[in-house]
């Protein structure tokens, strides 16, 4: 029974830290983002303001899949650390060739 009880915890925990700054994201949008901002007398412009906001919770949820994969990684190469090291470069070298060839 406290495996199981250690292990929701341990899922609740990581899902609070996408579900916080995901929440922080969506009320920034709510208080911050005026979409009549540059309407002048009757002509609406509206703003693609959202898409910036939909953009940065993309970035936050890509932050913490990377974060869980390496905790992934850390948890299981623990003992062997220049595994650890290497597959860490590895998986840098893999995301830095991506971010470039895109």
């Amino acid at each position: 029974m406290n495996l199981k009880n250690t292990l929701l915890k341990q899922i609740l925990v990581r899902i609070a830290l996408l579900v916080l700054p995901l929440l922080g994201v969506y009320l920034m949008m709510v208080f911050t983002y005026d979409p009549h901002k540059y309407c002048t007398a009757n002509e609406h412009r509206h703003t693609m303001g959202p898409v910036g906001y939909l953009v940065l919770g993309v970035f936050v949820t890509m932050v913490w899949v990377l974060a869980i994969v390496f905790e992934l990684i850390w948890r299981y190469f623990k003992k062997d650390w220049k595994i650890s090291i290497t597959v860490y470069l590895l998986l840098v070298l893999a995301i830095s060739l991506i971010i470039f060839l895109v």
